[in-house]
């Protein structure tokens, strides 16, 4: 059984919401970014609904950075919405929660 389930949904537009539920780790990291980087497009929005994102290591502290960095280079938005708060501490530790805006909701996320 995998550790992180991945869900997208766009709306059509440039509008992406990948939900992740479970673990990012060095096992769910590679997977990751392959469903997140090709989002990642000039003038996209990316929106990670992490509510129910449980652990982060540092695999996927570096996919978070990763998604991050490629989104500045683009011109693309990228978000974290209202994650556990393991993941807050993980963010926090690394000092990444100044790389990645952070949302309290999906709403507020999807706000221009």
């Amino acid at each position: 059984m995998e550790r992180l389930e991945i869900k997208v949904r766009s709306d059509g537009s440039e509008r992406h919401v990948v939900a992740l539920r479970g673990e990012l780790d060095l096992a769910a990291a590679d997977r990751a970014w392959a469903e997140l980087e090709p989002l990642i497009t000039a003038g996209s929005l990316v929106v990670l609904d992490g509510t129910e994102l449980e652990f982060l290591d540092s695999s996927g502290l570096r996919v978070l950075a990763l998604a991050a960095h490629r989104a500045r280079d683009a011109r693309a938005g990228l978000r974290l919405v209202a994650p556990h708060h393991a993941v807050q501490r993980a963010l926090a530790l690394a000092g990444a929660e100044k790389l990645i805006d952070t949302r309290a909701n999906l709403e507020d996320a999807l706000a221009d």
